[in-house]
């Protein structure tokens, strides 16, 4: 839903007069008729919205320019405010690519597809996959959840949604207000590859922040469990906890997470044009670089 809908829906609650009573009474009338996927990520913008001012802060952009590349960096602020480079590409829906890998892994956990991180182990189909024309032999092999999120193993994420259903994962994606919370225009194993589903950068942030406090729709333990197989980088200093994805029909490219240090926990999200092999290498570290900048590692 367009965040100018969701202004509205403030600015239609808070109204005090007789008419205004009669239009919020409209207003719920009209939301009660949305898919419940649209009123969960309607009502939950709002809230973010409401909670986390946004703010366009034109120094985030440094990172991006400098690894020669075109996006949108959205990074939490020390006020607790959502900095972005460009608000406008901040409120763009895109393919989740394998970003949708945190909710996947969470509603394996939750519906018993995966009783954990290491188990059950997810046999390989003997189909050798790979990366412009040479085989990633990290893919090609058996391995559990923990393995296959770090590896971004796409073929374990298919078997695993597969498994879910379609039925399941609508409900599970609508509890979790995740993006668009549409899964159609494709097969289950592979609406967040090639269907309709869509998620901005703040939608992003949104469902993170609600992650990073365990507050989503399912169980402590499987939150738990995906903050700790989203860890990317450990040193003295600060952990850095995330997900990369590259959506190939659209070339875009993510990073979405947290990095915790001594200064505390600061969301990000970033999404740039995938152009060549660079792009790909580059977004760890425009992340890390931007980190920098804001004096957290």
């Amino acid at each position: 839903m367009p965040r100018d809908t969701d202004a509205g829906v403030r600015s239609s609650l808070a109204g005090k007069s007789p008419s205004s009573h009669l239009d919020r009474r409209r207003l719920l009338t009209a939301l009660a008729a949305l898919p419940v996927g649209g009123f969960l990520a309607s009502v939950g913008s709002a809230a973010f919205a409401a909670t986390k001012p946004v703010s366009l802060v034109p120094s985030l952009s440094r990172p991006i320019a400098a690894a020669g590349q075109t996006g949108v960096l959205v990074f939490e602020l020390e006020n607790g405010d959502i900095g972005v480079s460009d608000r406008a590409r901040a409120e763009r829906g895109f393919l989740p690519a394998s970003t949708f890998k945190i909710p996947n892994t969470l509603i394996a956990l939750e519906t018993g597809v995966a009783d954990s991180l290491d188990a059950p182990v997810f046999r390989w189909d003997g189909k050798e996959r790979g990366f412009s024309g040479q085989p990633v032999a990290a893919w090609n092999r058996d391995q559990p959840l923990r393995d296959a999120f770090r590896n971004s193993a796409v073929w374990v994420y298919q078997d695993v949604a597969r498994r879910i259903g379609r039925e399941r994962m609508q409900q599970f994606v609508d509890k979790m207000g995740y993006g668009n919370c549409d899964l159609s225009g494709a097969a289950i194993d592979a609406f967040w590859l090639t269907g309709k589903l869509r998620i901005s950068a703040l939608e992003q942030i949104r469902f993170l922040d609600e992650l990073r406090a365990k507050r989503l729709a399912v169980s402590e333990r499987a939150q738990t469990l995906v903050h700790e197989v989203m860890e990317v980088e450990r040193t003295s200093d600060y952990v850095l906890r995330g997900k990369t994805g590259w959506a190939d029909e659209i070339a875009l490219g993510w990073f979405v997470g947290w990095i915790e240090s001594g200064k505390g926990s600061r969301l990000f999200v970033l999404n740039i044009d995938m152009a060549n092999a660079a792009s790909a290498q580059s977004r760890v570290e425009i992340v890390k670089s931007a980190a920098r900048d804001l004096h957290l590692i």
